[in-house]
């Protein structure tokens, strides 16, 4: 499907990957409702670095539109209520984004049973939660396209490996998310809606990400083109998979597909 006019809905959209997801969408014409925590305005009342407001005021140029939405996602009602309200305010929801997420690290035989807890709220309970909501108006139009950003640490590492290392309970909560979007792309293939996730991999979007081999820019341009991609798909071109924004253009999602 083509994006323009269509509706999204991004979470985690006011710094880093989530950032660049909202401009990408937007890049191409989509209405987008990007949700954070914070709105980010300094202490004179404009957009601040980082930030729902800078988001906004960066995309105000672009073909789409980017809403503001402050919203925790880890507070059930909240999040709730500004799914229903983005459905009831467009009159659709067409590409939902599942892309908050907490990642804290934790030696492994140290992890609280709170931390373990919000992890588990934040990165795979609003996921769910999200998709129960946006589910109906998708249904009704027998299309829409969700994305549930996910990680490699979602897979079986090496203990040597990078992503293993104090990440437990955030490698738990991405296998989880992988297991919910294969549940959900069967759920939702009879009417029509793909749903998919997306690992970005080792993304810039703090300093302490530099250490890390490949590590990339939470830039638009760099991350928005396989976003974009599976935006664009149904149930009946793609749905199902977990894909690497690595290998976008290679092993899936050949730059010359629609």
């Amino acid at each position: 499907m083509e994006l323009g006019g269509k509706v999204a809905i991004v979470t985690g959209a006011g710094a880093g990957i989530g950032r660049a997801y909202a401009l990408a969408l937007a890049a191409a014409g989509a209405k987008v409702v990007a949700i954070a925590r914070t709105l980010g305005l300094g202490r004179n009342g404009e957009a601040a670095n980082g930030g729902l407001a800078e988001v906004v005021r960066a995309g105000s140029g672009l073909p789409g539109r980017i809403y503001a939405q402050v919203c925790d996602v880890g507070d059930e009602a909240a999040l709730v209520r500004t799914i229903d309200e983005a459905g009831a305010n467009f009159g659709r929801i067409d590409i939902l984004a599942n892309n908050a997420a907490i990642m804290d690290a934790h030696d492994t035989f140290d992890i609280t049973g709170e931390a373990w807890d919000a992890m588990m709220r934040v990165n795979v309970r609003a996921p769910y939660l999200a998709i129960r909501q946006a589910a109906p108006f998708m249904m009704r139009q027998r299309s829409g396209s969700i994305i549930n950003i996910t990680a490699r640490g979602g897979d079986f590492l090496a203990r040597d490996d990078p992503a293993h290392h104090r990440l437990l309970p955030y490698g738990v909560s991405k296998a989880a998310l992988n297991r919910l979007s294969h549940f959900m792309a069967e759920e939702l293939r009879p009417h029509g809606i793909a749903v998919n996730a997306l690992s970005p991999g080792v993304v810039l979007t703090r300093p302490s990400a530099a250490g890390f081999a490949g590590a990339k820019p939470a830039t638009p341009e760099i991350l928005g083109p396989a976003l974009i991609f599976l935006a664009r798909q149904s149930a009946e071109t793609l749905t199902g998979k977990i894909l690497h924004t690595d290998e976008f253009g290679k092993s899936w999602g050949a730059a010359d597909e629609d």
